[in-house]
């Protein structure tokens, strides 16, 4: 019986912790969202990814990226690949790096980007990846949740409409 009520509450949280594909209104890259890699697998981060939103934990508000100077809708992709390096672009900076997952823990180990004449919305990515360690992600559906400042913020992506193309990677070795 004990066994019967873990498993349903763990059920119950996880269900009640994902979001079905959707349009997010809050997005501006609101149609079908198909440049995931392995898709059907959540134990993973691979794919092109948007930042669509910052969240606070701790009093549950929400920054979406037309709350602040996004020099007229700039966007943060990322694509993380299956080798643990990620490249992208940071609204008006290229970035690029190596990252790390084992289980559900994720941290950014190398991130090659600069702070130079970007937008806030830029700046607020760049600050948690240089200010904040990682802590876990989480991935329901299509979204990908990446927790920090010892989970009480949370940056929330959808992955892209379209496929980010690296101009740069670095190696592993």
């Amino acid at each position: 019986m004990k066994n019967i009520v873990i498993l349903l509450l763990v059920s119950f949280l996880i269900i009640s912790g994902c979001t079905k594909d959707q349009d997010y209104p809050n997005d501006s890259n609101s149609n079908n969202r198909t440049n995931l890699i392995n898709p059907g697998s959540y134990d993973n981060v691979y794919g092109s990814w948007i930042v669509t939103y910052y969240k606070n934990l701790e009093n549950d508000s929400i920054i979406n990226k037309s709350d602040v100077d996004s020099w007229g809708g700039l966007d943060v992709e990322i694509k993380f690949m299956p080798d643990s390096t990620f490249c992208g672009k940071n609204t008006s900076n290229i970035i690029g790096g190596l990252y790390l997952v084992h289980d559900s823990i994720f941290d950014i180990k190398v991130y090659g980007g600069t702070k130079m004449g970007q937008p806030k919305w830029g700046y607020m990515f760049s600050d948690v990846v240089y200010s904040h360690s990682f802590t876990y992600f989480l991935r329901c559906y299509n979204e990908l949740i990446l927790y920090y400042n010892n989970n009480k913020n949370c940056i929330v992506l959808h992955p892209s409409r379209k496929e980010i193309h690296c101009r740069f990677t670095y190696s592993n070795d």
